[in-house]
């Protein structure tokens, strides 16, 4: 019945689409639903073929697909603050998930609305400062010292329910349920277009309830039902590099995710496992919106947009969680289908999220404001040419000031290249990856290409000055912390003492404190 139900539902958008074009004066619908944590490998081949997704398959036979898009920074907060505004980290100062965009910051879901449209946001935002742990914080400001700390728990996987247990992540499945009833009562009913922002918490891991209340997300939780649609036959277990030859920042982020233990194939291949089948429950929660926008008449006039803020590693590269320019953590899916978008589409072209606030703006025929870092992507996915539309250069700059890493990072890519940079780019070396040739990005080639790093490191200055931004970051996690631990007074040795790193902190807690302090007296 659902092959008969796709099958009808295609022709009937395909001939639709047929007719429209973005000159139309009729403004679509949007609808944008970003999920948290979503390997954007997994929307097409080969990766699709690990899990069952039914609704972003449809998605990507309705509409187009974008082969190479990535997060603007491999975490929540600051990547979402990229999206909401259009604008790079470095612009805005999102430099970690307690630092994003001012409350007042204008987005293009408040220009969608002063251009006419019903604007309505639920569920995750997670773009403006203030938020997350002060555990997160801390380890973010602290990156420079010289210590090695586990700051996470390590990942295990959580089987609940039974083979009827469909709703997992209820928090998710509430939020879905308001979005659908607000689609079926409130959209239906509208006189003007509307754009409605659905945000979600899945894929993303839950937290580890067992390691205290300052605990991160380290715990892998699906039912029997949702790993059932995973092809556990397609589960691989990835190749990693000794700890020798890892690049020394790979190093950090492995031992303070606390991935540096061992082991097993099994451990592995179950937490990747447990990761896909809460990706078949995110695509569920899809599949619930496009129904409804099918129900209410709605479909054939509304563009609907799939994407997340960063994907996560899932033991690749020993470790988990996002914080890297891995292709497990800053792949994330974009896809795009409603009238005008080409039906079964795929887009080689790199892109990133930045790119969403122009091409929404296109969308609604809302002049583009000046000093956004993104391009439209309705030529792209249209064919059809957007008179304010520059061409897409073709590149993307990803960057990553917070945790879990000790050096800011910036990633340039470019056709075959994977091109990342450290702090200043001398005291750190870099990495340059071919992806056409290697995948799993388990060979850094720099030494042998040092003209293409060369090369790629004058075009990344183009878009910034990058050893200046690490300056401002590294000045900006020292004030912060001074201004936290005069904020603690007397108290400051027990609450450091007792946050993600306790268990090891309290090992030489004397010596921690030491470090940071000559951390605080040393040279900026």
């Amino acid at each position: 019945m659902f092959r008969l139900l796709l099958v009808l539902m295609i022709v009937h958008m395909n001939a639709h689409c047929m007719n429209q074009n973005w000159t139309s004066h009729d403004r679509p619908n949007i609808v944008i639903l970003m999920s948290d944590a979503f390997d954007g490998r997994l929307t097409f081949h080969p990766g699709n073929k690990v899990v069952q997704m039914p609704y972003i398959n449809y998605m990507r036979e309705m509409g187009a697909v974008f082969l190479n898009s990535y997060t603007n920074s491999p975490i929540c907060c600051p990547s979402r603050a990229a999206m909401w505004s259009g604008q790079f980290v470095h612009l805005t100062q999102a430099w970690n998930n307690y630092k994003c965009l001012d409350p007042n910051a204008t987005t293009w879901m408040d220009l969608l609305g002063k251009s006419g449209y019903h604007t309505h946001s639920m569920g995750k935002l997670d773009y403006t400062s203030g938020d997350h742990s002060v555990s997160n914080r801390v380890e973010a400001w602290t990156r420079d010292v010289p210590f090695l700390l586990r700051q996470e728990g390590r990942p295990v996987t959580d089987l609940v329910g039974d083979m009827s247990t469909k709703r997992v992540m209820t928090k998710d499945w509430n939020i879905t349920d308001a979005a659908v009833q607000w689609i079926r009562h409130t959209a239906e009913s509208l006189a003007q277009p509307f754009a409605l922002y659905l945000g979600l918490n899945l894929p993303h891991p839950y937290r580890t309830d067992s390691l205290g209340p300052t605990a991160g997300g380290s715990t892998f939780r699906t039912s029997q039902y949702w790993l059932n649609k995973v092809s556990y036959d397609q589960v691989s277990v990835p190749k990693w590099l000794r700890f020798e030859d890892m690049h020394p920042v790979d190093f950090y982020s492995t031992l303070t995710k606390n991935c540096s233990g061992h082991f097993t194939e099994e451990e592995i291949r179950n937490i990747r496992a447990f990761y896909y089948a809460m990706c078949a429950e995110t695509d569920s929660m899809l599949g619930q919106v496009i129904a409804a926008l099918r129900d209410s008449g709605l479909l054939n006039r509304t563009v609907v947009l799939f994407t997340s803020d960063h994907g996560d590693l899932a033991m690749e590269h020993r470790q988990f969680y996002k914080m890297s320019m891995f292709e497990g953590s800053s792949h994330v899916p974009l896809l795009i289908m409603g009238p005008g978008v080409k039906s079964g589409f795929e887009i080689s072209l790199p892109v990133s999220l930045v790119d969403i606030y122009p091409t929404v703006l296109d969308l609604a025929g809302v002049p583009q404001p000046g000093g956004l870092s993104g391009h439209s992507l309705i030529p792209l996915v249209s064919g059809v040419r957007v008179q304010s539309a520059e061409p897409h250069p073709g590149l993307l700059l990803s960057e990553y000031h917070g945790c879990n890493a000790n050096a800011s990072t910036y990633m340039l890519r470019i056709g075959e290249w994977k091109y990342i940079t450290y702090a200043d780019g001398l005291t750190v070396p870099p990495q340059l990856f071919n992806l056409s040739k290697d995948e799993s990005e388990l060979r850094n080639v720099a030494s042998h290409f040092p003209d293409v790093c060369q090369d790629l490191d004058k075009r990344l200055r183009t878009i910034l000055d990058y050893p200046s931004v690490s300056q401002t970051v590294h000045r900006y996690n020292k004030q912060q912390f001074l201004e936290w631990k005069k904020s603690l007074g007397d108290s400051y040795t027990q609450v450091i003492a007792n946050l993600r790193w306790h268990i090891d902190w309290q090992k030489d807690a004397k010596s921690y404190e030491r470090d940071i302090e000559e951390w605080l007296l040393g040279l900026d």
